[in-house]
């Protein structure tokens, strides 16, 4: 009977206790509800209540059941009913100071007012609940050992290496996940870079977890030795009395493993922290009768939590939990932001966009946000001085990012510049698997971002070898995988750091070499079909390219990739590229082999042929010439090589109007290739067509021929590559342009059509050769009198060119001189504007009059003519000194639009 009595009371007073709680707790949330902080003396009691009440009805329960006895319920009540009482009077209070979300303005100011007069009598009674807490926090955590004699630690330390950090940014996703993971298990670990926040954020989640459990101890392990590690055991013995705490003789970490694992000792949490090495793991511990290793130092009990830090992701799986490892990212952009506000007294002097430059740059890494405000706090300088700096790379950005300082909240003799930082993981990383130190070396040598894994694996490594010297940088964070299978990043500061270890360790100059050998090796041909691949290499290629001065004996691989990216770059158009680069693969050809090398020879052809496109054909075929002796000499007069040049002579002949001359070379070519070749051949068939487009200027009959022999071509040439190849689509707009030059129009139009909006597909808006299909295109309109279409053409291309190609090149005037004549064509109502681009033309006279572009001599006396006429009609006239501003506001269209 006496039993039943106690359970009822006790069931009783939980209840009454879980109503009060929750009335307040319900009060703190509607506080919250309305976006408004929950006051720092009340965060605690939001925070603790809702676990006390949860573990005091799982006690219920187990009295229920008969599982707790009735001199535990007798000794639990008078702390229940304590706890409720100072409960109800806080509530009472808070009713009083809280607004509520129906209050008006006065109610809440009011509300405001009253809340300073309460503050002590609140400090008091929340006292009072914070120490009735505890007791009913233990029991939750002790069985049910009844409270009236509690066996609690014999003392509550806190190691922590530093105060909690009142600036902390939070990082709500890592703390989440955290969370999440201790919860459900006893362990949890976070990996991520070094400099990247982990032990701040362990010694916040220490902080938070100390909040929830007031009575916990926070005891801290150094990882980074075993010599440390086995220190720290004894510091927290002494810290924590342990028997023989101060025995030399004595077995320390059987005794802390010991205590560790008693129930009886109370909640605990272990931070072990930077675990790098992951032969940490297996290494034997000083210890007789007690763990051999770290994994057997910690126990898995439910009363104690471990949280690893650690650079190296494997470390965390072995330690805590396999597959919940929390990974550290660099900060967003706005926690960033935050971080850089709070380290910089001055940072409300600059707005928000300084800043977030200056984050971007340091790649949102904390530490590197961290040294960068002590430096400009130490040296009184300014944000936007510091930027100037980084801007200077090199030596400049080396020696910000080496720079140390002073932190407290990163323990231990910690090094706190970036660069040595990074220092300790990439010698460790050599150490142990040296292949991954080289990939690592040879992959700061490329642009930082979308390394393609080709790159990195050596011809014939087995497939295992690679995936694990990459899952080791991907481990320590030092690089990352895209959402693109195969492809992988590299953070803007980790690339400087390597290359500043390489330097160091005196090897940089080999990894530029290496570089420059596997970029030469995996760059393919250039050709239509290894453009995608091309794509992917171009980024690194720049890079390389520009990484200075190599020996001798790596120039040959220089010149190789030149060679190649030279002609990738002239099957896209991208003349001035392709000449430059050419023109360097021959000169270092020439140094290296000799003047009648093949290779020299063949890049000097490019460079001429790159030249022609350039609007310099008369200096190109200059260089053709000269160079022919040779090529004959080497290669034969039939070879492919030295019919090229013969080609190209004729071809800059016909871009400098020499049409007869260019006739007869052009012809020549063509009969030799099909005779030696056939006339499927692709060489032959570009040659046949080179001899239509030259034609095609000549005479009216010849340009009937070139319709005749274009038609040829271009079937042929779709039976070899298919219709959307690159190679028809240049025929093809050839065949648009013979055509419009015998009258068909409409077959014309379509030609042009089809070929402009294929080749934007490939190209992209913008390409050249594109617009001067559109340019075509518009005189086509013009030539059908659709006078409106053909101008909002021609406004696209002149918007593009300008943009591309310039104010004073030939093409941007060509196309200057089309608007206007269509314009005059639509009317006198747009007299306005072309008067405007007649005198926009004659600006450029020494421009068209350096051009060797034929039918460009009339441009000027045709501006001035038009200028004259539209001036009259507006019965106003241009006077010779009047400057006018360039159109700037021209949009590029849409090809589909516009076609």
């Amino acid at each position: 009977m006496a039993e039943a009595v106690a359970a009822i009371s006790f069931a009783s007073a939980v209840i009454s206790l879980v109503d009060a709680s929750s009335r307040v707790l319900s009060r703190l949330h509607e506080f919250n509800e309305a976006s408004q902080e929950v006051p720092e003396s009340l965060k605690h009691l939001n925070a603790q209540l809702p676990i006390v009440l949860d573990g005091l009805r799982r006690t219920e329960a187990r009295a229920k059941a008969g599982n707790v006895d009735q001199r535990t319920q007798e000794a639990l009540i008078p702390t229940i009913n304590g706890c409720k009482d100072r409960v109800r009077d806080l509530y009472q209070i808070l009713d009083s100071v809280l607004p509520s979300k129906h209050d008006s303005s006065i109610e809440r100011m009011i509300k405001a007012a009253k809340s300073l007069s309460k503050d002590k009598k609140v400090q008091k009674l929340l006292k009072d609940v914070d120490s009735y807490l505890t007791s009913l926090t233990f029991h939750n955590t002790s069985g049910d050992t009844a409270p009236s004699h509690p066996s609690v630690p014999a003392r509550r330390v806190n190691m922590t290496p530093a105060d909690r950090d009142k600036n902390f940014v939070d990082r709500p996703d890592v703390f989440r996940a955290l969370d999440a993971t201790l919860k459900e298990y006893s362990r949890a670990a976070v990996a991520g870079i070094g400099g990247v926040g982990k032990t701040q954020i362990a010694v916040e989640q220490c902080y938070r977890f100390r909040d929830r459990y007031p009575s916990t101890s926070i005891l801290w392990l150094s990882g980074s030795s075993v010599s440390k590690l086995v220190q720290s055991c004894k510091d927290i013995s002494e810290r924590l009395k342990l028997p023989g705490w101060n025995d030399p003789q004595s077995d320390t970490l059987r005794i802390l493993h010991s205590w560790l694992s008693e129930e009886q000792n109370g909640t605990w949490i272990l931070v072990i922290d930077n675990v790098d090495d992951i032969e940490i793991l297996d290494h034997y511990l000083p210890s007789e009768n007690g763990p051999k290793t770290l994994l057997r130092l910690i126990p898995q009990r439910q009363h104690g939590k471990i949280l690893v830090t650690t650079r190296d992701r494997r470390v965390g799986e072995r330690l805590a939990v396999r597959g919940r490892t929390v990974n550290v990212p660099t900060m967003s952009l706005s926690e960033g932001r935050k971080l850089l506000a709070s380290c910089l007294p001055s940072a409300r002097d600059y707005e928000q966009g300084g800043l977030d430059e200056l984050v971007e740059t340091l790649d949102c890494l904390p530490l590197a946000i961290s040294q960068a405000a002590a430096y400009m706090t130490e040296n009184y300088m300014d944000v936007p001085d510091y930027l100037a700096l980084l801007d200077e790379g090199g030596e400049e950005m080396e020696a910000l990012l080496s720079e140390s300082f002073s932190d407290h909240r990163r323990g231990e003799a910690i090094d706190n510049s970036v660069l040595k930082t990074w220092k300790l993981s990439f010698d460790q990383i050599t150490k142990r698997i040296s292949r991954a130190a080289d990939m690592l070396s040879l992959m700061s040598m490329f642009d930082r971002q979308g390394v393609p894994e080709d790159l990195l694996r050596k011809q014939g490594e087995p497939r295992h070898v690679f995936i694990s010297a990459l899952a080791t940088l991907q481990n320590f964070s030092l690089i990352t995988r895209t959402n693109n299978a195969g492809i992988y990043h590299m953070h803007r500061l980790i690339q400087i750091a390597v290359r500043t270890w390489l330097q160091l360790k005196g090897t940089l100059l080999k990894w530029k070499e290496e570089a420059t050998h596997v970029l030469s090796a995996r760059f393919p041909s250039g050709e239509y079909e290894t453009w995608s691949v091309c794509d992917t290499l171009i980024p690194h290629v720049r890079v390389v390219l520009e990484l200075g001065q190599l020996p001798r004996e790596s120039l040959l691989s220089r010149a190789e990739l030149l060679k190649k990216v030279a002609w990738f770059d002239r099957r896209q158009d991208r003349w001035l590229l392709a000449h430059t680069r050419a023109k360097e693969a021959a000169t270092l050809f020439e140094q290296l082999l000799g003047a009648e090398a093949s290779e020299t020879l063949s890049c000097k052809v490019n460079s001429a042929d790159a030249l022609i496109e350039l609007e310099e054909p008369r200096e190109a075929e200059q260089l053709l010439v000269h160079i022919m002796p040779a090529m004959e000499r080497v290669y034969g007069s039939d070879h492919p090589e030295t019919l090229r040049n013969q080609g190209n002579q004729g071809w800059a002949k016909f871009r400098y109007g020499d049409f007869e001359k260019a006739d007869t070379q052009l012809r020549d070519v063509a009969r030799r290739r099909e005779s030696i070749l056939g006339f499927m051949h692709p060489d032959t068939l570009l040659a046949l067509n080179n001899v239509a487009v030259n034609a095609a200027q000549m005479s009216w009959e010849a340009a009937e021929e070139a319709v005749n022999l274009g038609r040829k071509v271009l079937a042929a040439r779709i039976e070899i590559f298919g219709p959307d190849h690159i190679d028809v689509l240049e025929i093809q707009g050839n065949f648009a342009n013979f055509l419009d030059n015998v009258g068909e129009y409409e077959e014309a139009e379509k030609y042009y059509k089809s070929t402009i909006v294929a080749k934007d597909r490939i190209y992209g808006p913008g390409n050249p050769w594109t617009l001067t299909l559109m340019h075509n295109l518009a005189v086509c309109y013009n030539k059908q009198d659709k006078y409106e279409q053909a101008v909002e053409l021609d406004k696209a291309v002149l918007s593009s060119r300008i943009k591309i190609l310039g104010e004073d090149h030939i093409d941007t005037l060509m196309s200057r001189h089309n608007l206007v004549f269509d314009l005059e064509n639509i009317g006198n109502g747009y007299d306005e504007e072309v008067a405007l681009q007649s005198r926009l033309i004659l600006n450029y006279r020494d421009a068209i009059e350096r051009s060797q572009r034929p039918f460009t001599e009339n441009l000027v006396p045709d501006a001035e003519y038009r200028l004259e006429e539209a001036s009259k009609r507006l019965d106003a006239r241009w006077t010779d000194d009047k400057t006018l501003v360039p159109e700037q506001s021209m949009e590029y269209l849409s090809i589909e639009e516009k076609v």
